[in-house]
C-alpha cells in the first residue's frame, strides 16, 4: 500500500522539531494551573509553529486539523520515549 499524500506531508515535518515542539506541547497540554500565562503563552508557540510548519509544506497538503494532530501525536510520542522516571 502506497503512503497517502497526507502522510507524505506530515512526514516532511522535521524530525528536528519535534523535540521542541514537544516541551512546548507538554507545557500547556499537562499544566497544573490551565488559567496560568505560561501554559497560555506555551499554547500559542505552539499554534504559531504548527501554522508556520504547514504553510512552508508543499502540496498536496491534508487540511490544517489533521496536519496538527498528526503533530500532536508525534510530540506525543517523543515525550513518551524521552519520559526517563525519576531514581528513589
Amino acid at each position: 500500500m502506497s503512503p497517502s499524500p497526507k502522510d507524505a506531508q506530515l512526514g516532511s515535518v522535521p524530525s528536528e522539531r519535534i523535540p521542541q515542539l514537544a516541551v512546548l506541547y507538554d507545557r500547556f497540554a499537562n499544566a497544573l494551573d490551565p488559567f496560568s500565562p505560561e501554559r497560555d503563552q506555551a499554547e500559542m508557540l505552539f499554534e504559531e509553529e504548527v501554522a508556520s510548519l504547514y504553510d512552508a509544506s508543499s502540496p498536496p497538503k491534508p487540511d490544517l486539523g489533521a496536519f496538527k494532530r498528526a503533530v500532536i501525536l508525534r510530540c506525543r510520542r517523543h515525550l513518551r520515549a524521552t519520559n526517563k522516571p525519576s531514581a528513589p
